[in-house]
């Protein structure tokens, strides 16, 4: 590694930092620094441990959000937890809500949906947290869906405001919304609600 070859291993660490606030044991290793010194980063505060080879920057709030899909990287936040991060609700979910693939485990406290392959990436995009990092959530019109797919999970007063927010939005696309519907075979009920929703 030619470059930094003079840096201390506290000097390599923050300039890691400077571009982002967490690193893994893989990142420290591939920098050049052993797994000994990279516990007494830790005994003196440069490192901040914060999962299974997870660190971050120790002077930073943690990003409860980034954190999930470092542990859990084919994790995308979904039903409640999307609509929240998606500001289409007002409404803070007390667990947050992931997807992911089916027979890949996630242990947490959190509730977790789990979906085929060929289902996985429909609507998936990637926006900022709360605290500015890089996070996959799905998008309105697969969160939708979703919600239909199992309105059990929602008041239907949360459902209808969540709806109205939709609808009334400028950055809906009623066609996407359409075609979730026919792959995730809810499209009877969103053909309907369309024809309501449109005729306000």
């Amino acid at each position: 590694m030619k470059v930094g070859v003079n840096m201390s291993n506290e000097e390599l660490v923050n300039k890691k930092f400077e571009k982002n606030n967490y690193i893994t044991t893989n990142d420290l290793i591939n920098m050049g620094i052993t797994k000994t010194s990279i516990t007494k980063l830790l005994e003196e505060g440069v490192l901040k441990k914060v999962g299974h080879g997870i660190y971050m920057k120790p002077d930073i709030l943690e990003d409860e959000y980034y954190l999930i899909q470092l542990r859990y990287p084919k994790t995308v936040f979904s039903y409640n937890t999307a609509f929240h991060i998606l500001n289409m609700t007002n409404f803070t979910p007390p667990i947050i809500d992931i997807t992911s693939i089916r027979g890949r485990a996630v242990v947490g406290n959190y509730n977790v949906h789990y979906v085929t392959e060929d289902k996985y990436d429909l609507g998936i995009i990637t926006i900022e947290s709360p605290f500015g990092n890089p996070i996959k959530v799905y998008n309105a019109e697969r969160s939708i869906c979703d919600m239909l797919k199992s309105d059990y999970e929602f008041d239907l007063e949360l459902q209808n405001r969540i709806l109205n927010n939709y609808f009334r939005s400028e950055n809906k696309n009623i066609k996407l919304l359409e075609e979730y519907a026919k792959k995730l075979k809810v499209y009877d009920k969103v053909s309907t609600i369309i024809m309501l929703m449109m005729k306000w």
